[in-house]
């Protein structure tokens, strides 16, 4: 294949793909960190668990779990925590620096979404959460 032919295939292969690059990377993933929950939104419930963890703020945290009851124990000890509570300083250095990893995928009333935690906020998890009257619980982790 001659040089000219491959510096015009290189130019087209340019043209068709280089535009849609910018659409492969990844796109900021909005943390709604905060004491107010938006049960509405899986990405709130869980978020606000890495707001308690760095503010200390946890009145929020007991509303977090399934009123169903059918949360797991790890779900559980973060709806009990409390700056008081035995594990507190390990629960702020867990999530702290943690942040949402993506999109939730929902799939009819579940929902997992994927987050990075631990010390150096590199540790990779997915909460699952579970929809109760339009309200997004925490499930398992």
């Amino acid at each position: 294949m001659s040089a000219a032919r491959v510096a015009a295939l290189a130019a087209l292969a340019a043209a068709i793909f280089l535009p849609g690059l910018g659409a492969c990377e990844p796109k900021e993933i909005a943390d709604p960190r905060s004491a107010e929950v938006d049960f509405s939104d899986p990405k709130s419930v869980t978020a606000s668990i890495f707001h308690a963890a760095a503010t200390g703020e946890t009145a929020h945290l007991a509303g977090l779990c399934d009123p169903a009851g059918e949360n797991n124990a790890d779900t559980a000890r973060i709806c009990a925590m409390t700056p008081r509570s035995p594990d507190w300083d390990s629960f702020r250095e867990t999530f702290a620096r943690a942040r949402l990893n993506g999109e939730p995928r929902i799939s009819g009333h579940r929902a997992s979404l994927h987050f990075l935690y631990g010390p150096e906020g590199r540790d990779r998890e997915t909460m699952e959460l579970v929809q109760r009257d339009g309200r997004w619980y925490l499930l398992a982790f």
